[in-house]
């Protein structure tokens, strides 16, 4: 069994990386920066997993053709899906941002997009928070449809549910990838499929009820689940 991560970074990236990597299964994973991306594998290599980094960007739909077809000569066909790419930068619809950096509880803060969002900012956005999705969904899942098993897990969050000042862009985002994973359960769960969205009702840090490490924990067991659950899993561990 393959599995495939497209949006990596030093957070949950990699958390889900190793996570799905643990049990001997081959992981690969998809992102932007070449040179991180290497450091990444020769680290979990050294680790004793299998796995693979592959440069592609999820908001360009050629890019990510070739990465999957790089996949599919080295692994297979892939058995699972995890979309966890994303454009996370505060940004307002129709004022300017107030903050330069937006911080929530100890976590790093995020530098803010400043300007209210444009048509061409919200395209851009669109095409990786929620097309990229479409995209990988409709080059990945035939060949688990052909199975009669897989999974697909979005990584959403509270934002689908409740936007936060200074995240409108990003809530916009995360409401449609919740939308478009509901829609997909529907259609994909009687053919054997899992599908489900993460909502992570926290921000991420290491230490604390919300370490990415714990967050993977639930994708991996979301993974192992059988296919017939819900198509929303709230992580909300003080809930």
């Amino acid at each position: 069994m393959t599995s495939v991560v497209v949006g990596m970074g030093p957070g949950l990236g990699l958390a889900l990386v190793r996570r799905f990597a643990r049990d001997g299964e081959p992981v690969a994973f998809i992102g932007r920066r070449a040179e991180a991306l290497a450091g990444y594998e020769t680290d979990l290599r050294t680790e004793g997993l299998e796995v693979r980094g592959i440069v592609a960007d999820a908001g360009r739909p050629e890019t990510m053709d070739a990465a999957f077809a790089a996949i599919r000569a080295r692994y297979g066909d892939p058995d699972a899906l995890v979309y966890n790419a994303a454009i996370v930068e505060p940004a307002r619809f129709a004022t300017p941002s107030g903050v330069p950096v937006v911080r929530y509880g100890n976590a790093p803060g995020w530098r803010s997009h400043g300007e209210p969002a444009d048509f061409g900012y919200l395209v851009d956005c669109f095409k990786t928070n929620v097309a990229g999705a479409l995209h990988a969904v409709r080059r990945l899942s035939p060949a688990m449809i052909a199975k009669g098993q897989g999974t697909i897990l979005f990584t959403g969050g509270v934002l689908a549910f409740d936007p936060w000042l200074e995240w409108g862009v990003t809530a916009l985002g995360k409401a449609a990838l919740r939308s478009l994973g509901l829609s997909l359960h529907k259609e994909l769960t009687p053919l054997g499929l899992r599908v489900c969205v993460v909502a992570i009702h926290g921000t991420m840090e290491a230490g604390t009820p919300y370490d990415p490490a714990l967050v993977a924990e639930a994708y991996w067991q979301l993974h192992r689940a059988p296919p017939h659950g819900g198509p929303d899993f709230h992580f909300k561990p003080e809930g």
